[in-house]
């Protein structure tokens, strides 16, 4: 591993490294000078309030049944098997942990959301840790939660997001965007005015996100008070350890992005 230059070749020089990297980019977060008048947007607003329903013991299982059996465990270790197979055993335990966070009653969730990242090189010759593409590996019970709002959730997105950002909408095809981005180039040049064509990279927009923007964005679009509760509580109680040869380094507690 280098830095601007210099070899690395200490286990404790590596992992300081890294873990400077990762602190910077998830572990601070910026200070807001301006915002965003949403209200001058005129977002559509809608009816949200099923979303802060309790979950069910029902909805819960099926969800269980929809994660993957053998995929990488978080810190835990436990798999998506585990649950399924253990479940007639884990669910009163299961059930009261889900009630405490529709409850928001998130004092010590912390130790049920952490996550471990592992980092795979993207190249044969990967030296800087740019070089490395990140895995989260985050604790099984976090992620049940996650997926639980995921799947509440998905049966609105299609109202929600606009024709014009398909992607991870089932029944949609993010192929549309690049037809759409051919067809408006060759509009732009047909025209006899002037015109700007624009491209963005938001590249990392999930390790950056302002967490206050994103409450705001959710407000603004009328999320219920228990469903941003729940999103405050999972993202201000998580933290990451870096994976080095196998070893977890420091823990960085998250001030921004979504993992």
């Amino acid at each position: 591993m280098t830095v601007e230059g210099e070899v690395l070749t200490k286990h404790e020089d590596k992992e300081q490294n890294i873990f400077n990297f990762y602190n910077t980019l998830l572990g601070e977060c910026a200070n807001r000078e301006v915002t965003v008048n949403l209200e001058e947007l005129h977002l559509p607003r809608f009816d949200l309030v099923d979303l802060d329903n309790p979950f069910s013991e029902e909805e819960v299982w099926k969800t269980v049944g929809s994660l993957p059996p053998n995929k990488a465990p978080g810190p835990d270790g436990f798999t998506g098997k585990f649950y399924k197979v253990c479940w007639p055993t884990i669910k009163t335990d299961i059930m009261a942990a889900i009630s405490a966070v529709w409850s928001r009653k998130l004092g010590n969730f912390e130790v049920l959301n952490s996550a471990f990242i592992t980092l795979l090189p993207k190249k044969d010759d990967a030296t800087n840790i740019r070089d490395y593409r990140p895995i989260s590996l985050v604790h099984s019970f976090a992620k049940l939660v996650t997926k639980l709002l995921a799947n509440r959730l998905a049966g609105r997105l299609d109202q929600m997001v606009t024709p014009n950002q398909i992607a991870f909408i089932k029944g949609w095809f993010i192929l549309d965007n690049f037809m759409l981005v051919q067809h408006t180039t060759r509009f732009l040049h047909q025209q006899k005015q002037p015109r700007i064509l624009l491209k963005l990279d938001i590249i990392k927009a999930f390790d950056s996100v302002s967490w206050p923007f994103l409450l705001e964005v959710m407000q603004n679009l009328d999320f219920g008070p228990i469903w941003c509760d729940i999103i405050s509580g999972l993202l201000a109680s998580s933290s990451t350890q870096i994976l080095l040869n196998g070893s977890p380094g420091e823990r960085i507690a998250h001030r921004r992005g979504l993992r």
